[in-house]
């Protein structure tokens, strides 16, 4: 990554591992598997398991077919990239066998195979007929992707396959309330037949959309394209949220892949973490659980993080579990219990962390006497986040650093390894070139109560 723009490898989270990565949708799979490539370190191998135009054969630098592969070694050895295919009909070029792509990964020169594993005639956004996709069962990484144009217009106009994206669109219809999938309760077409961002993130990972024949042990990372003006923009990131409300998607990626920087943002899994496992020495009594409008002081701040843009919350309790507890699930947010509380703010930080499954991308660090930071300040938290490949974000006001901070999944390990006396801070302290300081207008970063002055001075009257 560069100091201030995403590539390609990051925003995908393309790394040293061997990847098999496929491509299905609408919207440009075939643009991003050529843009990829181009960005992607080691050697790349490109291939379909469905066809592609003959005409973009010319967009790398050597092509092999897949009958007679003595050649590969020799120009992977010569272009670091190389295009492998069937057969070359009329104005196409045909797909590979499936179980061919990870015999190419297996080879000792490739660190990357690449597959369009799904057509979609040119179209912005498709739904899979029975037959398709036609996904490597060893994938690593399917991408599912779709233009944000596929809101622009009725569905006979822009999707392929529309009568089965009405079905996937209908689904709601006819699954319980113990089921909900991504975007219930949202509305999932407009009047005019057109998709709405629900719609479009139904469509992505529902597993009859972008979901369908993925491997279970694949990552799942949706792209939206073609995302360049701010209403674009603003759908684009409706859609990430309600994507990542499908557990295996770990981040949603908004791109323009013809604009000079194709990536605009990376919308991320981050669990808020709020601490709320204190004794309130210097309180006297627990600061948490005084009044504060018509709830408790940890029932604002849980509210305005609960209304954010964040996957999920996480309670970390301690001092007064049982009371602490209640207030949690009176919003039915999950809590976990530090049975190390009275060694500080970094002991419930790490058993939080230790907690989390694989795909939370990062954490917001909320300290839970903090209900006078709103919902829209976190959100600027997390925009800052989403449009920097910074790893550590925080606020600052007039010059002075304040909370909640985000830290991202690349330092959980080197947080779970400060010592007892240290703080997360020290993350902070250590690496500032990774540091993304937000300037905000709202002082409530700085404060929080740890006095019964404080709790006078600032509670609401």
């Amino acid at each position: 990554m560069t100091a201030n723009r995403w590539t390609l490898p990051d925003a995908l989270g393309i790394g040293d591992q061997p990847e098999l990565v496929a491509f299905v949708g609408g919207g440009g799979k075939t643009s991003l598997m050529f843009a990829l490539a181009n960005e992607l370190p080691g050697r790349t191998i490109l291939t379909t398991t469905t066809r592609i135009f003959a005409a973009q054969m010319k967009h790398v630098p050597a092509v092999v077919y897949a009958d007679d592969l003595s050649r590969l070694d020799d120009l992977l050895a010569a272009h670091n990239r190389c295009l492998v295919v069937g057969r070359v009909e009329s104005d196409k070029a045909l797909g590979v066998t499936p179980d061919l792509p990870a015999r190419l990964l297996a080879r000792f020169n490739v660190d990357t195979v690449l597959v369009e594993a799904d057509g979609s005639r040119m179209r912005t956004v498709k739904a899979p007929a029975e037959h398709e996709p036609v996904i490597p069962p060893q994938a690593t990484l399917v991408i599912p992707v779709a233009g944000i144009d596929a809101l622009a217009g009725p569905l006979d106009v822009v999707a392929h396959r529309p009568e089965l994206i009405r079905e996937i669109t209908n689904y709601e219809l006819r699954i319980t309330n113990e089921d909900q999938p991504p975007s219930a309760g949202h509305l999932l077409l407009s009047d005019e037949g057109c998709l709405t961002p629900a719609g479009l993130a139904r469509v992505l990972t529902h597993p009859w959309g972008g979901l369908k024949n993925a491997p279970l042990a694949a990552r799942i990372i949706p792209f939206i394209n073609k995302v360049e003006t701010a209403e674009q923009l603003a759908a684009a990131r409706e859609a990430a949220m309600l994507m990542l409300q499908e557990p295996r998607v770990s981040k949603v990626v908004l791109g323009a892949l013809h604009a000079a920087d194709p990536v605009r943002e990376v919308w991320r899994r981050v669990t808020a973490v709020v601490l709320a496992a204190g004794e309130s020495r210097r309180m006297g009594r627990n600061k948490l659980l005084l009044p504060w409008d018509d709830t408790t002081v940890l029932g604002r701040t849980l509210a305005n993080v609960a209304a954010s843009n964040v996957a999920d919350v996480l309670v970390v309790t301690g001092h007064n579990r049982h009371e602490i507890e209640s207030v949690a699930s009176r919003q039915d947010i999950v809590t976990t219990y530090n049975q190390s509380y009275a060694q500080g703010m970094l002991s419930s930080v790490q058993t939080a962390i230790r907690s989390l499954p694989a795909a939370v991308e990062a954490v917001l660090i909320m300290l839970g006497d903090q209900p006078l930071v709103p919902t829209q300040l976190i959100d600027e938290l997390l925009q800052a986040y989403a449009a920097s490949p910074h790893g550590l974000i925080a606020p600052i006001y007039e010059g002075r650093r304040g909370n909640p901070v985000i830290i991202d999944r690349r330092y959980f390990t080197e947080l779970l390894a400060l010592p007892e006396d240290s703080a997360p801070r020290a993350l902070l302290q250590r690496h500032p070139d990774d540091l993304l300081l937000v300037e905000v207008e709202n002082d409530a970063v700085l404060h929080d109560l740890d006095r019964p002055e404080d709790y006078e001075r600032l509670r609401p009257r």
